[in-house]
């Protein structure tokens, strides 16, 4: 094999890994462009979504080899994804021998919590996204009961190879029937609370972030089929709890205080900030972040939250505004993290901002539309708002940096041909 099928080989399978573990597309082309330049090749060209591999390029002799692959699930883990950037960073500076870069990578592990661990992140999660929507102590218990449900569910959905589809659906309509039979019976004060933060588990958030990114910078194809994708899970997610609804019938829908707005005390702020921060800490647990960088971590959540709240204060009004300016300081933040330690942005952003995605807003608007309930429907503003918002203002931040960097990259490529 020639040294171009070794790099190229090489570069096919470190891009699959880097977006099986979350990593965004702009970041995956850099890598590979940044290896293959090293190593002297050049015309290189990547045409990667989260689906399917395509890398080509050519070596000094002008011999022109093309890589393609299949990309499977996303499995996110953010420590495995960090471990992948420090080898880019490694190999790009020392340029180990080209046929053992398949070794380097297949050498590559990771320090994987446990599943109790796992479990014990979940339930966090699910505590913090509860308090920050108001649960009472009965809906905490139930949230976290369908926790366990979910979570031993799709593993168990998982080794029979289940549509993601048909998981979606049959385990929300079975948390759905048990939190709807308790609110029944008066033990569950607001299922809607309950429900919504279950389904935090199950929404693609990363996905749907990575989409909104896509779309804005210039891979607008997979933005629009992750965007589409996400929307499907979304809506099986809603069947499985409008299913559930009707079995029980009418149960008297109102919706609570807690989703039409209000001015908050000083403490509830407190409070809510600290459950961001249990929130944070929870989804850092689930991704695989490992605990010298959890504290980061939680500390973006709290700042989102924070830059949320004060921005929510002064432009009360304009929602899209004050999700655009919190969003935009998180994302600012995992890049000043990213460039000081050399991690990947993601592995701080993406647990801070998924307390910030809507889920209670995209929930409501679906099942009003389900339901033809027109004050749920009406919600519908605000979802676009909030999702615009979020979207513009870490991609706005995130992607400068991404072009920065690229532009810095081509000024080597051009200083290196212009010496050659």
């Amino acid at each position: 094999m020639n040294k171009i099928d070794y790099v190229l080989d090489f570069c096919k399978e470190l891009a699959k890994d880097l977006i099986v573990s979350g990593a965004n597309l702009e970041r995956v082309n850099l890598s590979v462009e940044k290896i293959c330049h090293a190593y002297g090749l050049h015309d290189v060209t990547c045409v990667n979504t989260s689906t399917k591999i395509s890398i080509s390029a050519k070596d000094e002799n002008q011999n022109y080899t093309q890589r393609q692959t299949d990309v499977p699930p996303q499995v996110i883990n953010l420590e495995k994804l960090k471990k992948l950037n420090e080898l880019c960073y490694t190999i790009t500076h020392t340029l180990p021998d080209p046929s053992t870069l398949r070794e380097l990578l297949a050498n590559i592990k990771t320090n994987d919590f446990p599943t109790w661990a796992i479990l014990l992140g979940n339930m966090v999660a699910m505590l913090g996204l509860g308090r920050i929507f108001g649960a009472n102590w009965a809906d905490l218990i139930v949230t976290i009961v369908n926790t366990v449900i979910i979570f031993f569910g799709l593993k168990l959905f998982a080794k029979i190879k289940l549509n993601k589809i048909i998981v979606n659906f049959v385990t929300m309509f079975i948390c759905s029937l048990l939190t709807l039979g308790l609110y029944k019976v008066g033990f569950v004060n607001s299922f809607f609370i309950v429900l919504i933060c279950n389904t935090f588990l199950l929404i693609p958030g990363i996905p749907l972030i990575n989409s909104a990114r896509n779309l804005l910078c210039g891979n607008e194809t997979n933005g629009i089929t992750e965007l589409l994708k996400v929307f499907l899970e979304v809506c099986t997610i809603v069947a499985g709890i409008a299913a559930a609804y009707f079995f029980f019938g009418d149960l008297s829908v109102v919706i609570k205080d807690e989703f039409t707005g209000g001015t908050k005390t000083l403490l509830e702020n407190i409070e809510l900030v600290f459950a961001t921060l249990m929130a944070t800490a929870g989804f850092s647990i689930v991704f695989n972040i490992q605990l010298n960088d959890i504290a980061f971590a939680m500390i973006g959540g709290v700042i989102i939250r924070i830059f949320y709240i004060v921005f929510q204060i002064i432009f009360p009004e304009y929602r899209f505004f004050y999700c655009l300016l919190a969003s935009f300081f998180a994302a600012l933040y995992s890049e000043i993290l990213a460039i000081t330690r050399k991690n990947p942005s993601t592995l701080y952003l993406y647990p801070s901002i998924i307390p910030l995605i809507p889920g209670d807003l995209i929930c409501l608007v679906s099942l009003g539309f389900i339901w033809q309930n027109p004050d749920l429907i009406k919600m519908g503003s605000d979802l676009i708002y909030s999702l615009l918002g979020i979207s513009f203002g870490f991609v706005v931040c995130s992607s400068t940096v991404h072009y920065i960097r690229k532009l810095r990259f081509k000024k080597v490529v051009e200083k290196t041909e212009v010496i050659k």
